[in-house]
């Protein structure tokens, strides 16, 4: 079993409804359309590094609207809760292969990227 398709086995494991939304709305995108998705998500990390090393604070503006095409990249495969959001934020640090993704950009943008998107889930789910 390669990384990636153990990484579905878990994603379906764990957490199978939002699995099947995701294969779903992901069955929808052809193969350029989903190669976009994923760049788009890389860019919102590079972003959001760059706003971590530049000082910038997890409620400032220019974090929280990072922050908040976050969350609508994100809705792209599931669409969290507040809970759900926050949960995703704390996982990036807690699980160890997210936070060595996030930390490869910054050191420390894990646990920023976390309190950030718990910030904007406060202020923008219900």
């Amino acid at each position: 079993m390669t990384q990636n398709e153990a990484h579905e086995f878990e994603a379906q494991t764990r957490w199978p409804d939002q699995y099947e939304v995701s294969q779903k709305r992901l069955g929808k995108l052809s193969a350029a359309q989903q190669l976009e998705l994923f760049l788009a998500g890389e860019k919102i990390t590079a972003e959001l590094a760059q706003a971590y090393r530049n000082g910038e604070g997890l409620e400032d503006e220019i974090v929280q609207e990072i922050v908040g095409r976050h969350y609508l990249w994100i809705d792209a495969f599931w669409t969290p809760s507040q809970a759900a959001y926050i949960g995703l934020g704390q996982m990036y640090v807690s699980d160890e292969r997210f936070a060595q993704n996030y930390e490869k950009q910054a050191a420390g943008l894990a646990l920023f990227m976390s309190q950030a998107m718990a910030v904007w889930a406060k202020n923008n789910l219900s």
